[in-house]
């Protein structure tokens, strides 16, 4: 039952962070037609640490990780992982 109700949590994560990320689009690559699956494994993740940190802080750290870090918006990623962390758990 346990192994179910983490699945359950990390199909949802998935599904909030693709949504924000791929609105986000940190890398412009889907404005310039990429596939939508594009970001999916940062997108993975980025949902695997969501469920394991303890603030927007850590997450962000881990999102600019995802993207290779120091490219031009790597200052966005605070917002972003606040943003994916409210839409999880509030």
């Amino acid at each position: 039952m346990a192994h179910k109700h983490l699945k359950d949590r990390f199909k949802k994560a998935l599904q909030v962070v693709g949504k924000i990320i791929n609105e986000w689009d940190p890398m412009d690559l889907l404005a310039l037609d990429c596939p939508d699956d594009e970001y999916e494994f940062e997108i993975q993740r980025i949902a695997s640490a969501a469920l394991r940190v303890n603030n927007a802080e850590e997450l962000a750290e881990t999102i600019n990780k995802a993207f290779e870090g120091d490219y031009k918006k790597s200052k966005d990623c605070l917002l972003i992982a606040d943003k994916i962390l409210k839409e999880l758990f509030n």
